[in-house]
Protein backbone atom coordinates (compact mmCIF):
# COMPACT_ATOMS: atom_id res chain seq x y z
CA UNK A 1 0.00 0.00 0.00
CA UNK A 2 2.61 2.75 0.58
CA UNK A 3 4.09 1.84 -2.60
CA UNK A 4 0.94 1.93 -4.13
CA UNK A 5 0.58 5.47 -2.61
CA UNK A 6 4.08 6.66 -3.77
CA UNK A 7 3.42 5.28 -6.89
CA UNK A 8 -0.41 7.37 -7.49
CA UNK A 9 1.60 10.47 -5.78
CA UNK A 10 4.33 10.39 -8.45
CA UNK A 11 2.33 9.95 -11.30
CA UNK A 12 0.14 13.03 -10.64
CA UNK A 13 2.88 15.13 -9.26
CA UNK A 14 4.05 14.46 -12.64
CA UNK A 15 1.23 14.97 -14.98
CA UNK A 16 1.06 18.47 -12.86
CA UNK A 17 4.55 19.08 -13.63
CA UNK A 18 3.78 18.57 -17.68
CA UNK A 19 0.55 20.55 -17.46
CA UNK A 20 2.21 23.35 -16.09
CA UNK A 21 5.08 22.95 -19.12
CA UNK A 22 2.36 22.15 -21.84
CA UNK A 23 -0.65 25.30 -20.61
CA UNK A 24 1.96 28.21 -19.54
CA UNK A 25 0.23 31.08 -20.37
CA UNK A 26 -3.37 29.63 -18.59
CA UNK A 27 -1.14 29.03 -15.38
CA UNK A 28 -0.10 32.44 -15.47
CA UNK A 29 -3.14 34.21 -15.76
CA UNK A 30 -4.69 32.34 -13.28
CA UNK A 31 -1.99 32.87 -10.70
CA UNK A 32 -1.87 36.10 -11.70
CA UNK A 33 -5.74 36.78 -11.03
CA UNK A 34 -5.57 34.60 -8.02
CA UNK A 35 -2.77 36.82 -6.36
CA UNK A 36 -4.80 39.88 -7.10
CA UNK A 37 -8.07 38.19 -5.71
CA UNK A 38 -5.70 37.40 -2.42
CA UNK A 39 -4.10 41.44 -2.44
CA UNK A 40 -7.67 42.76 -2.80
CA UNK A 41 -10.20 40.47 -1.43
CA UNK A 42 -8.70 37.76 0.68
CA UNK A 43 -6.13 39.84 2.80
CA UNK A 44 -8.49 42.78 3.68
CA UNK A 45 -11.35 40.88 4.64
CA UNK A 46 -9.26 38.36 6.77
CA UNK A 47 -6.56 39.46 7.85
CA UNK A 48 -8.03 42.01 10.56
CA UNK A 49 -10.65 39.26 12.05
CA UNK A 50 -7.68 36.84 12.51
CA UNK A 51 -5.63 39.29 14.52
CA UNK A 52 -8.56 39.91 16.26
CA UNK A 53 -10.12 36.34 16.65
CA UNK A 54 -5.90 35.64 18.00
CA UNK A 55 -6.26 38.09 20.79
CA UNK A 56 -10.01 37.13 21.52
CA UNK A 57 -8.48 34.11 22.28
CA UNK A 58 -5.41 34.51 23.83
CA UNK A 59 -6.37 36.89 26.80
CA UNK A 60 -9.72 35.06 27.38
CA UNK A 61 -11.89 37.80 26.15
CA UNK A 62 -13.09 35.52 23.89
CA UNK A 63 -15.72 33.56 27.04
CA UNK A 64 -17.01 36.94 27.33
CA UNK A 65 -18.83 36.73 24.24
CA UNK A 66 -20.37 33.65 25.02
CA UNK A 67 -22.01 34.84 28.32
CA UNK A 68 -25.07 36.46 27.27
CA UNK A 69 -26.09 32.66 26.19
CA UNK A 70 -24.80 31.33 28.86
CA UNK A 71 -28.15 29.27 29.57
CA UNK A 72 -28.33 28.47 25.52
CA UNK A 73 -24.67 26.87 25.69
CA UNK A 74 -25.04 25.08 29.11
CA UNK A 75 -28.50 23.56 28.57
CA UNK A 76 -29.37 23.51 25.18
CA UNK A 77 -26.29 22.83 23.27
CA UNK A 78 -24.30 21.25 26.71
CA UNK A 79 -21.62 22.88 25.54
CA UNK A 80 -18.27 24.78 27.42
CA UNK A 81 -18.63 28.61 26.97
CA UNK A 82 -15.00 28.70 25.28
CA UNK A 83 -16.30 26.58 22.63
CA UNK A 84 -19.51 28.56 22.14
CA UNK A 85 -17.58 31.49 21.80
CA UNK A 86 -15.20 29.70 19.19
CA UNK A 87 -18.44 29.09 17.46
CA UNK A 88 -20.10 32.61 17.61
CA UNK A 89 -16.47 33.88 16.31
CA UNK A 90 -15.93 31.50 13.35
CA UNK A 91 -19.61 32.93 12.30
CA UNK A 92 -18.39 35.95 11.15
CA UNK A 93 -14.67 36.13 10.79
CA UNK A 94 -14.10 33.31 7.80
CA UNK A 95 -13.45 29.53 6.98
CA UNK A 96 -10.13 29.37 8.70
CA UNK A 97 -11.15 31.47 12.19
CA UNK A 98 -12.86 28.83 13.74
CA UNK A 99 -10.83 26.29 13.73
CA UNK A 100 -7.59 28.14 14.04
CA UNK A 101 -9.02 28.88 17.22
CA UNK A 102 -9.85 25.75 18.40
CA UNK A 103 -6.21 24.22 17.06
CA UNK A 104 -4.76 27.37 19.21
CA UNK A 105 -7.02 26.23 22.42
CA UNK A 106 -5.66 22.85 21.94
CA UNK A 107 -1.77 24.03 21.58
CA UNK A 108 -2.60 26.29 25.16
CA UNK A 109 -3.92 22.81 26.74
CA UNK A 110 -7.62 24.52 27.30
CA UNK A 111 -8.94 21.65 25.40
CA UNK A 112 -8.00 17.94 25.15
CA UNK A 113 -7.53 16.09 21.90
CA UNK A 114 -11.49 14.97 21.70
CA UNK A 115 -13.10 17.86 22.39
CA UNK A 116 -10.94 19.84 19.78
CA UNK A 117 -11.98 17.15 16.87
CA UNK A 118 -15.31 17.69 17.74
CA UNK A 119 -15.17 21.48 18.14
CA UNK A 120 -13.36 21.62 14.60
CA UNK A 121 -16.28 19.71 13.24
CA UNK A 122 -19.36 23.09 13.64
CA UNK A 123 -17.02 26.32 14.14
CA UNK A 124 -16.85 26.43 10.23
CA UNK A 125 -18.16 29.41 8.17
CA UNK A 126 -17.88 31.87 5.41
CA UNK A 127 -18.60 34.72 7.35
CA UNK A 128 -21.57 37.49 6.10
CA UNK A 129 -18.81 39.58 4.74
CA UNK A 130 -18.06 36.73 1.95
CA UNK A 131 -20.87 35.50 1.52
CA UNK A 132 -23.00 39.19 1.17
CA UNK A 133 -20.00 40.44 -0.54
CA UNK A 134 -18.42 38.12 -2.78
CA UNK A 135 -22.04 35.88 -3.90
CA UNK A 136 -24.63 37.98 -2.95
CA UNK A 137 -23.50 41.61 -3.99
CA UNK A 138 -21.36 40.38 -7.06
CA UNK A 139 -23.26 37.81 -8.08
CA UNK A 140 -26.90 38.60 -7.65
CA UNK A 141 -26.55 42.21 -6.84
CA UNK A 142 -28.78 41.77 -3.71
CA UNK A 143 -27.48 41.26 0.07
CA UNK A 144 -30.74 39.18 0.91
CA UNK A 145 -29.00 36.54 -0.82
CA UNK A 146 -25.81 36.50 1.47
CA UNK A 147 -28.27 36.94 4.17
CA UNK A 148 -29.77 33.38 3.11
CA UNK A 149 -26.45 31.71 2.28
CA UNK A 150 -25.30 32.60 5.56
CA UNK A 151 -28.53 31.63 7.77
CA UNK A 152 -28.85 28.41 5.36
CA UNK A 153 -25.20 27.97 6.86
CA UNK A 154 -25.14 28.83 10.53
CA UNK A 155 -28.36 26.89 10.53
CA UNK A 156 -26.75 23.71 9.58
CA UNK A 157 -23.78 24.55 11.90
CA UNK A 158 -25.82 24.80 14.94
CA UNK A 159 -27.71 21.33 14.27
CA UNK A 160 -24.55 19.44 13.67
CA UNK A 161 -23.54 21.07 17.21
CA UNK A 162 -26.39 20.18 19.02
CA UNK A 163 -26.14 16.94 17.49
CA UNK A 164 -22.33 16.36 17.95
CA UNK A 165 -22.93 17.63 22.04
CA UNK A 166 -25.76 15.94 22.78
CA UNK A 167 -23.62 12.62 21.87
CA UNK A 168 -20.09 13.37 23.05
CA UNK A 169 -19.19 15.23 26.03
CA UNK A 170 -16.48 18.43 25.21
CA UNK A 171 -14.25 19.32 28.03
CA UNK A 172 -12.42 22.37 28.90
CA UNK A 173 -9.96 23.00 31.40
CA UNK A 174 -8.61 25.87 33.51
CA UNK A 175 -7.35 28.70 31.51
CA UNK A 176 -3.28 29.56 31.79
CA UNK A 177 -1.86 32.71 32.53
CA UNK A 178 -2.28 35.02 29.78
CA UNK A 179 0.84 37.06 28.38
CA UNK A 180 1.51 40.88 28.23
CA UNK A 181 -0.69 43.19 26.10
CA UNK A 182 2.34 43.95 24.12
CA UNK A 183 3.27 40.70 23.14
CA UNK A 184 -0.52 39.64 22.96
CA UNK A 185 -0.70 42.38 20.12
CA UNK A 186 2.56 41.07 18.11
CA UNK A 187 2.70 37.66 18.79
CA UNK A 188 -1.36 38.11 17.53
CA UNK A 189 -0.62 39.96 14.15
CA UNK A 190 2.69 37.52 13.44
CA UNK A 191 0.07 34.83 13.81
CA UNK A 192 -2.41 36.41 11.62
CA UNK A 193 0.54 37.27 8.87
CA UNK A 194 1.42 33.20 8.79
CA UNK A 195 -2.24 31.91 8.41
CA UNK A 196 -2.56 34.70 5.88
CA UNK A 197 0.44 33.38 4.13
CA UNK A 198 -0.54 29.92 4.20
CA UNK A 199 -4.22 30.50 2.98
CA UNK A 200 -3.43 33.43 -0.40
CA UNK A 201 -0.43 30.28 -1.24
CA UNK A 202 -2.84 27.66 -1.21
CA UNK A 203 -5.41 29.83 -3.22
CA UNK A 204 -2.88 30.63 -5.82
CA UNK A 205 -1.68 26.85 -6.23
CA UNK A 206 -5.49 25.82 -6.02
CA UNK A 207 -5.99 28.70 -9.09
CA UNK A 208 -3.28 27.43 -11.23
CA UNK A 209 -4.55 23.33 -10.77
CA UNK A 210 -7.91 24.63 -12.03
CA UNK A 211 -6.86 26.51 -14.67
CA UNK A 212 -4.99 23.42 -15.84
CA UNK A 213 -8.03 21.23 -15.35
CA UNK A 214 -9.85 23.86 -17.66
CA UNK A 215 -7.10 23.91 -20.14
CA UNK A 216 -7.45 20.17 -20.54
CA UNK A 217 -10.68 19.97 -21.59
CA UNK A 218 -11.88 18.13 -18.50
CA UNK A 219 -14.40 20.51 -17.10
CA UNK A 220 -16.14 20.63 -20.54
CA UNK A 221 -15.99 17.22 -21.05
CA UNK A 222 -17.64 16.50 -17.71
CA UNK A 223 -20.09 19.24 -18.41
CA UNK A 224 -20.85 17.41 -22.02
CA UNK A 225 -21.16 13.75 -20.22
CA UNK A 226 -23.66 14.89 -17.18
CA UNK A 227 -25.33 17.99 -19.42
CA UNK A 228 -24.70 20.54 -17.08
CA UNK A 229 -24.80 24.26 -18.10
CA UNK A 230 -22.42 26.90 -17.68
CA UNK A 231 -23.43 27.55 -14.26
CA UNK A 232 -23.12 24.14 -13.32
CA UNK A 233 -19.61 23.35 -14.10
CA UNK A 234 -19.44 26.77 -11.78
CA UNK A 235 -20.97 25.00 -9.15
CA UNK A 236 -18.89 21.86 -9.67
CA UNK A 237 -15.49 24.26 -9.56
CA UNK A 238 -17.16 25.59 -6.42
CA UNK A 239 -16.71 22.60 -4.65
CA UNK A 240 -13.10 22.75 -5.37
CA UNK A 241 -12.50 26.13 -4.66
CA UNK A 242 -15.00 28.07 -3.35
CA UNK A 243 -14.34 31.23 -5.04
CA UNK A 244 -15.31 29.91 -8.32
CA UNK A 245 -18.92 30.77 -7.39
CA UNK A 246 -18.20 34.59 -8.88
CA UNK A 247 -18.13 33.10 -12.24
CA UNK A 248 -21.44 32.27 -12.06
CA UNK A 249 -23.71 33.94 -14.64
CA UNK A 250 -27.10 35.78 -14.42
CA UNK A 251 -28.77 35.58 -11.53
CA UNK A 252 -29.03 31.62 -10.76
CA UNK A 253 -31.85 31.71 -7.54
CA UNK A 254 -32.65 28.35 -8.86
CA UNK A 255 -28.70 27.16 -7.90
CA UNK A 256 -29.28 28.48 -4.33
CA UNK A 257 -29.59 25.56 -2.63
CA UNK A 258 -26.69 24.18 -3.67
CA UNK A 259 -24.24 27.27 -3.43
CA UNK A 260 -25.25 26.57 0.26
CA UNK A 261 -24.44 23.27 0.37
CA UNK A 262 -20.78 24.51 -1.41
CA UNK A 263 -20.24 27.77 1.28
CA UNK A 264 -21.08 24.97 4.03
CA UNK A 265 -18.93 22.52 2.97
CA UNK A 266 -16.22 25.36 2.10
CA UNK A 267 -14.57 23.70 -0.78
CA UNK A 268 -11.11 21.14 -0.91
CA UNK A 269 -9.17 24.11 -1.16
CA UNK A 270 -10.24 25.30 2.21
CA UNK A 271 -9.92 21.98 3.96
CA UNK A 272 -6.05 21.98 2.71
CA UNK A 273 -5.94 25.35 4.54
CA UNK A 274 -6.79 24.42 7.18
CA UNK A 275 -4.21 21.31 7.27
CA UNK A 276 -1.72 23.88 6.90
CA UNK A 277 -3.17 25.87 9.86
CA UNK A 278 -3.94 23.18 12.21
CA UNK A 279 -1.86 22.30 15.22
CA UNK A 280 -0.24 18.19 14.72
CA UNK A 281 -2.44 17.39 17.55
CA UNK A 282 -5.93 18.37 15.57
CA UNK A 283 -7.66 15.75 13.98
CA UNK A 284 -9.67 17.13 11.15
CA UNK A 285 -11.36 13.45 10.68
CA UNK A 286 -14.52 13.68 12.26
CA UNK A 287 -14.69 17.57 10.48
CA UNK A 288 -14.06 15.62 6.90
CA UNK A 289 -16.73 12.98 8.20
CA UNK A 290 -19.55 16.02 9.34
CA UNK A 291 -19.17 18.69 6.52
CA UNK A 292 -21.06 16.65 3.89
CA UNK A 293 -23.68 16.28 6.31
CA UNK A 294 -23.47 19.91 7.21
CA UNK A 295 -23.64 20.75 3.02
CA UNK A 296 -26.65 18.68 3.25
CA UNK A 297 -28.72 20.84 5.98
CA UNK A 298 -27.64 23.88 4.12
CA UNK A 299 -29.35 22.85 0.98
CA UNK A 300 -32.47 21.71 3.10
CA UNK A 301 -32.36 25.34 5.14
CA UNK A 302 -31.90 27.38 1.83
CA UNK A 303 -35.44 25.67 0.66
CA UNK A 304 -37.29 26.24 3.55
CA UNK A 305 -35.93 29.77 4.16
CA UNK A 306 -35.89 30.95 0.52
CA UNK A 307 -39.36 32.12 -0.47
CA UNK A 308 -39.18 33.78 2.92
CA UNK A 309 -36.36 35.68 1.90
CA UNK A 310 -35.91 36.63 -1.36
CA UNK A 311 -38.40 38.58 -2.94
CA UNK A 312 -40.02 36.22 -6.38
CA UNK A 313 -39.94 39.69 -8.28
CA UNK A 314 -36.16 40.26 -7.70
CA UNK A 315 -35.14 36.90 -9.13
CA UNK A 316 -35.47 38.52 -12.31
CA UNK A 317 -32.83 40.67 -12.08
CA UNK A 318 -29.65 39.55 -14.01
CA UNK A 319 -26.51 41.25 -12.36
CA UNK A 320 -23.03 40.40 -13.48
CA UNK A 321 -20.32 41.87 -11.41
CA UNK A 322 -16.67 41.17 -11.05
CA UNK A 323 -15.00 41.26 -7.78
CA UNK A 324 -11.40 42.41 -8.71
CA UNK A 325 -12.67 45.82 -9.45
CA UNK A 326 -11.89 46.61 -5.83
CA UNK A 327 -8.64 47.91 -4.97
CA UNK A 328 -6.97 46.82 -2.10
CA UNK A 329 -3.70 46.52 -3.44
CA UNK A 330 -1.39 49.22 -2.88
CA UNK A 331 -2.82 49.02 1.23
CA UNK A 332 -2.46 45.25 1.05
CA UNK A 333 1.23 45.73 0.41
CA UNK A 334 1.47 48.30 2.96
CA UNK A 335 0.22 45.51 5.32
CA UNK A 336 2.39 42.75 4.00
CA UNK A 337 5.54 44.99 5.04
CA UNK A 338 4.35 46.30 8.63
CA UNK A 339 4.23 42.46 9.16
CA UNK A 340 7.91 41.60 7.89
CA UNK A 341 8.75 44.89 10.19
CA UNK A 342 7.47 44.06 13.29
CA UNK A 343 8.43 40.83 13.27
CA UNK A 344 11.78 41.79 12.35
CA UNK A 345 11.90 44.65 15.20
CA UNK A 346 10.48 41.51 17.75
CA UNK A 347 13.03 39.22 16.46
CA UNK A 348 16.07 41.97 17.44
CA UNK A 349 14.09 42.78 20.47
CA UNK A 350 14.38 39.25 21.55
CA UNK A 351 18.17 39.20 20.61
CA UNK A 352 19.00 42.02 23.01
Amino acid sequence: MKYLRSLVLCTVLTVLTAGLAIYPAEVSAAVREAVMRCLNILIPSLFAFMTAASMLAESGSAALLAKPFSLVSRYIFRMPESIFAAMLISFIAGYPVGVKLVSDMLDRGELDSHSAKLAASFCYCGGPAFYSGAIGLAVFGSRQVGVLIFLSVILADLCLAFVVCRFSELNVSPKKDRSEKCSLLVGSINSAGRSMAAVCLTVVFFSAVMALVEASGLFAEISRIFGLSNNGITIVKSFIEITSLAELNGSPYGLLPLICAACSFGGICVVIQLFSLKSKELSLLRFIELRPLAAVLSAVFCKILQPHLIDKAVSAISVNRSLLNINNFAASICLILMIFLLNYKKTLVFSE
